[in-house]
């Protein structure tokens, strides 16, 4: 081979690997590029989430503030075709729509056991129907009060600072998580009381627009499963409800939502999801130094 051809072989070599290199780079910019793009419009789309999301709140509170809240109950001769807020609305949880592009779940916090201060009836039934004893739902229900009031005193089937080694609450729950703690509590049973407890609520309690679960513990599972299904219809009436459970009206139950209220709010766009949780008091009426919306919890 001769000096001339080994210097071509070379030249032919290097222009390879320059080929080569450049070939690389351009796959790397192209890759890079289209990564840049992707990042882009993700967060386009997040932007327009976070814009329906908030436009959908928006909405909904001006609604809460100026609507009333009765139920939209519909038959077969009057079709319920009226498209605003009010009409779509419930507030047992169902999801609903707000503009068609944003889904929104609103629980009345009247329809849940109050967790600081438990109606005992109603707290033994839902803690039995999960499978406890009397005896034992007894021992979690004193537990449970045992755990916030501000003594030592021990109720008969209660825990007080002995039993958790002093580290005990002595004071109102600030969040229904803080029941893992109680003497005798099951994870299975601390969901349950998430679900079915809450610290924002006065006065009234509304069975109404409860839980599956918490309408099978005050009643039964066939007729809660009535319940749901009438309620998923829009059509339970106060009437219609009373005859069903054999809960009526009075001694601090009444069939109408509160005022306090949790929201979820979510809406997707492209690959994006944004969600929100508020828990909140609305006072339509609202004068002086009271405002028309007093929020306890805002995530999202």
């Amino acid at each position: 081979m001769t000096n001339k051809q080994m210097s071509n072989g070379i030249a032919l070599i290097q222009v390879l690997l320059i080929t080569g290199v450049l070939s690389v780079l351009a796959l790397f910019l192209t890759y890079t590029a289209k990564e840049q793009v992707t990042i882009a419009n993700w967060a386009d789309d997040k932007a327009l989430a976070l814009v329906n999301v908030h436009s959908a709140e928006s909405k909904l509170l001006f609604t809460l503030l100026t609507e009333k809240k009765l139920p939209k109950i519909s038959n077969d001769e009057d079709q319920n075709t009226d498209a605003s807020l009010a009409s779509k609305w419930n507030f047992f949880a169902k999801p609903f729509m707000v503009d068609e592009i944003v889904q929104v779940k609103i629980q009345d916090q009247s329809a849940l056991l109050h967790a600081n201060f438990p109606n005992k009836e109603r707290m033994l039934a839902l803690i039995k129907s999960q499978g406890f004893s009397a005896t034992e739902a007894n021992t979690l229900y004193d537990s449970l009060l045992d755990w916030q009031d501000i003594d030592s005193i021990t109720r008969l089937n209660g825990a007080e600072a002995d039993t958790y080694s002093n580290q005990i609450r002595n004071g109102a729950v600030p969040d229904v998580h803080d029941f893992k703690f109680i003497k005798a509590m099951t994870p299975e049973l601390h969901q349950v009381l998430i679900e079915n407890t809450t610290i924002y609520k006065k006065g009234v309690f509304n069975p109404a627009n409860s839980p599956f679960t918490l309408l099978a513990a005050l009643t039964n599972t066939n007729i809660a499963e009535q319940i749901i299904a009438l309620r998923n219809q829009n059509q339970l009436t106060k009437r219609v409800f009373s005859e069903i459970s054999g809960i009526n009206e009075g001694e601090g139950v009444y069939f109408y939502p509160s005022n306090f209220f949790a929201i979820k709010l979510s809406s997707e766009v492209g690959e994006t999801k944004v969600l929100k949780n508020i828990i909140l008091e609305i006072s339509p009426y609202a004068q002086g130094k009271t405002k028309p919306i007093n929020l306890f919890y805002n995530r999202g």
